[in-house]
C-alpha cells in the first residue's frame, strides 16, 4: 500500500506541473522501453564471465597494476546493503584495490557491520567521522584516506560486478593517456532479484554532459587529477559527483568510456533511481554545477530547467539575446517555404533530396552570406526562436554544424539521433518517435554531439566555403556530394556536429 500511495503522490505532483497528456506520454514511453528491455536480465546473465574467465582475469599480465581506491561515504547505511556492497568489492577479479569508507553516522551500525571485514581484509579501511559533515565532506574524508593511483566512486548502497575493476585497468592499459574512465550501468531492485533500465552510454560527450550527468557511475579518475580538481565541493551536495565529473573533465584531456554494464544502482523507496521527487534539491544543485562549469570555461550561457528533473537546457549566447530587444519585437519564424528567408538575414538556403541520396551541389564561388541552412523540408513551420537558436549554437568556435529537431507531417521525428560509443543490443531508435515523447534517456530532447545530421542543419558560411574549396580541389566529380560526407568532413576537421532539440521544425502536409 505504501508503494501505491507513493506512486499516486508522484503522479499527482507531475500532473499539477505538466498536465495529464504529458503524464500519459511518460507512462506509455516507459511501458514501451520496458517491453524492449524485457530480455535484458537474461542478456546480462550471458555477459558475465565464467569461472575460467574470472580465473584468467585474476592472472592477467598487465604492464602495470595500479591500486584503485574505492571511496564510499557512509551514513546510517542499512547493514544488509553495506554487506552486499563490501562483498561486491571483495569479489573483484582485479585484486589491487582498497576500499575507503568514511562514516558520518551517529549510530555504530556501520562500524559494527564492518568489524568482521576489517579483521580479515587489510584492504578495507574505515574511519568514524563522529558527525555527518555532508556527503561532499564525507567523501573528501574518504579521499584523504586513499593511497591508490586512481579513485573510484561508489555509493554506500550500490554494487559492482566482479569484473568491474579488471575492465577499468584493461581500459587504462589500452589508453595510456587516459586520466579518467567511466562505464555503463543499470538499476537493481531492492532485494537484488532484478536488474533493469540499463543505461548504454555514449563516448565522452561534453554537450550531453552539460544537459545531464549521463556519466554518473562507475567513474574512476587519477587521484592526482581528483586533487587538482579540488575534490568534492559541499556547495553542490546532492549533485557533488556531477560537479566533480565536470571539473575533472575540464582537466582530463582523455576520458575513456567502457561500453559495458559494470555498476548497479540500487533502486528503493528513498532512492532517486525510484523517486526523483525524493531528492529534488539534488537537481537544483546539478543546475548550479553546470552554471559553474560554464563560468569556468568563459562561456556566456543560461542553464534552464526542463520538464524533467536532472535534465537541463543550456541556452548559449545570453548577451546576444539581450541585445535583440524586447521579446515582443522578436516574432516567430513562420515558414511556408524557406525561400522567403533565402538571401535574407544573411542566410543562404540549400535544399537536398533524401530520396536522391542526400546530394547537394556546391556553388562555384564562395558564399557571401553569414550562414548556410541545409534542409530537405520545403514546406513547414519553424517554432519560435528557430533561427536564433541555431545561430547561437553555430557561432560557438567548436561547433561546425547545428542540427534542428524535425518532425514529419505525421508529427513523428524524421531522423535518427546517434552518438558515438553507444553499444546497445536493444532497439532504442528515436526516429519515428511521436511529438512529446522523450526517447531513450531523454535523448530526443537533449543537446548532444552526434555522428550524422538531421533533416535541417545550419553552418557558418565561412566554414561552408572552406569545404567547397576543398571539395573542388580534391574531387573531379561532376555530381554534388552528400550531406553525410559534409558532416563527416566537419567532424574530421575537429568541429562538433551538435543536435539542438530546441530548434524545432515541423514539416507541412
Amino acid at each position: 500500500m505504501s508503494r501505491i500511495g507513493s506512486l499516486l503522490g508522484r503522479g499527482v505532483r507531475y500532473v499539477r506541473t505538466y498536465g495529464v497528456p504529458q503524464l500519459y506520454r511518460k507512462i506509455q514511453e516507459r511501458r514501451k522501453l520496458d517491453s524492449l528491455e524485457r530480455p535484458y536480465q537474461q542478456w546480462l546473465k550471458a555477459q558475465q564471465p565464467s569461472q575460467e574467465e574470472q580465473r584468467a582475469q585474476r592472472e592477467a599480465g598487465f604492464s602495470r597494476r595500479p591500486r584503485i581506491s574505492i571511496l564510499v561515504p557512509a551514513y546510517e547505511t542499512p547493514c544488509e546493503f553495506l554487506r552486499q556492497l563490501v562483498d561486491s568489492v571483495c569479489a573483484q577479479t582485479y585484486e589491487n584495490w582498497e576500499l575507503c569508507i568514511a562514516d558520518g553516522s551517529q549510530s555504530s551500525q556501520v562500524e559494527d557491520t564492518l568489524s568482521v571485514y576489517l579483521e580479515r581484509d587489510s584492504r578495507i579501511r574505515y574511519q568514524r567521522l563522529g558527525q555527518n559533515r555532508g556527503i561532499s565532506a564525507n567523501t573528501n574524508a574518504a579521499l584523504a584516506m586513499a593511497e591508490g593511483e586512481y579513485i573510484g566512486l561508489l555509493d554506500h548502497d550500490d554494487l559492482l560486478f566482479p569484473q568491474t575493476l579488471y575492465e577499468v585497468v584493461r581500459a587504462l592499459e589500452a589508453n595510456p593517456g587516459a586520466r579518467a574512465v567511466y562505464t555503463d550501468e543499470d538499476k537493481i531492485s531492492f532485494d537484488q532479484t532484478r536488474h533493469f533500465q540499463p543505461h548504454f552510454k555514449p563516448d565522452f560527450n561534453l554537450e550531453l554532459l552539460r544537459s545531464n550527468n549521463y556519466i554518473c557511475h562507475f567513474f574512476v579518475v587519477e587521484r592526482k587529477l581528483a586533487q587538482e580538481a579540488g575534490g568534492f565541493n559541499s556547495a553542490f551536495d546532492g549533485a557533488q559527483d556531477y560537479d566533480f565529473i565536470l571539473r575533472c573533465g575540464e582537466r582530463a584531456g582523455q576520458m575513456v568510456h567502457i561500453p559495458k554494464i559494470l555498476y548497479s544502482w540500487r533502486s528503493h523507496a528513498s532512492s532517486t533511481a525510484a523517486d526523483p521527487e525524493s531528492k529534488r534539491y539534488a537537481y537544483e544543485a546539478g543546475k548550479r554545477a553546470v552554471e559553474a562549469h560554464l563560468w569556468r570555461q568563459g562561456i556566456e550561457a543560461a542553464v534552464l530547467d526542463t520538464a524533467n528533473y536532472g535534465f537541463y537546457r543550456v541556452k548559449y549566447g545570453r548577451d546576444r539575446e539581450r541585445s535583440q530587444g524586447p521579446r515582443k519585437a522578436r516574432m516567430p519564424v513562420l515558414i511556408n517555404s524557406f525561400e522567403n528567408i533565402h538571401g535574407q538575414k544573411g542566410i543562404k538556403v540549400v535544399y537536398y533530396d533524401k530520396a536522391c541520396n542526400n546530394i547537394v551541389t556546391f556553388p562555384k564561388k564562395d558564399v557571401t552570406d553569414g550562414y548556410v541552412l541545409f534542409t530537405c523540408v520545403r514546406r513547414g513551420r519553424a517554432e519560435r526562436g528557430f533561427l536564433e537558436e541555431l545561430k547561437s549554437v553555430c557561432d560557438r568556435p567548436e561547433v561546425g554544424l547545428a542540427c534542428a529537431r524535425v518532425y514529419d507531417s505525421r508529427g513523428r521525428l524524421s531522423h535518427e539521433v546517434e552518438m558515438a560509443g553507444v553499444r546497445s543490443p536493444f532497439s532504442l531508435s528515436v526516429k519515428g518517435l511521436r511529438r512529446g515523447y522523450l526517447g531513450y534517456f531523454h535523448r530526443a530532447c537533449l543537446q548532444q554531439e552526434i555522428l550524422g545530421i538531421t533533416d535541417c542543419f545550419f553552418m557558418r558560411a565561412e566554414l561552408f566555403s572552406r569545404l567547397a574549396r576543398l571539395y573542388r580541389e580534391e574531387s573531379c566529380k561532376e555530381t554534388g556530394l552528400t550531406v553525410d560526407w559534409l558532416a563527416e568532413k566537419v567532424r574530421s576537421m575537429g568541429f562538433w556536429v551538435v543536435y539542438d532539440p530546441w530548434a524545432v521544425l515541423n514539416e507541412g502536409k
